[in-house]
């Protein structure tokens, strides 16, 4: 996998998204080309890869500080703390 600029992403990277209030930090856990992973929750990862709910051209994210999703309308099914999303939507890659 790799960002526009042809770098590798890699797990553990630090990327900016995009969402409603601007942009949000979070890290690459797992990638959708090799389902390589870092230590994340068993019970995720499970669903993940017994379904094989991560297309080749995904990742999944943990959000670093706090979910920019989180809500607390009980109209609404809550939000965890892994998104899954297209190397593309990370605006760029964080020094951080």
């Amino acid at each position: 996998m790799q960002y526009h600029d042809g770098s590798t992403a890699m797990l553990g990277d630090v990327v900016n998204v995009s969402v409603p209030s601007g942009t949000a930090k979070a890290r690459i856990v797992m990638l959708g080309d090799t389902y390589e992973h870092l230590d994340i929750d068993r019970d995720f990862l499970s669903w993940v890869n017994g379904d094989r709910k991560l297309a080749p051209s995904e990742i999944v994210v943990e959000w670093i500080d706090a979910n920019p999703f989180a809500h607390n309308d009980h109209r609404y099914a809550p939000v965890g703390n892994y998104m899954f999303m297209s190397l593309d939507q990370c605006d760029t890659r964080s020094d951080d």
